[in-house]
């Protein structure tokens, strides 16, 4: 098979578009671990500040932590293909930003009231 521009992984200057990663069969992509999503961070070649270090080969965002491209490439680009539960309540969510951002809002903890 010949990926062409992809196959190096290196940075063209284009995007891909994840519906091309997909398999014939229809699966979204051959991840076997959310770890996998890392095959799409590049560093920024353009980066002037270490907020804009590395980059989405996807759709070009620029984060300034890996792991912050990881969980956008799931959450924006694979949503579901992994699927996380919460500890607390048992509703299956679609990403690990879908759980962090359901636990922090639905099981935020309560405030105390302190009395003297």
């Amino acid at each position: 098979d010949d990926y062409g521009q992809y196959g190096d992984q290196g940075y063209d200057g284009q995007m891909i578009d994840p519906n091309m990663t997909a398999g014939a069969d229809g699966n979204k992509g051959p991840f076997e671990d959310p770890s996998d999503y890392l095959s799409y961070v590049l560093e920024n070649p353009d980066y002037s500040d270490e907020k804009d270090k590395y980059m989405c080969q996807i759709c070009a965002k620029v984060f300034s932590r890996i792991v912050h491209v990881r969980d956008h490439v799931e959450n924006v680009h694979y949503p579901g293909h992994f699927m996380y539960t919460c500890e607390l309540c048992h509703k299956k969510l679609k990403s690990k930003i879908a759980l962090k951002n359901h636990t922090a809002s639905v099981h935020k903890p309560k405030p105390q009231l302190y009395r003297n």
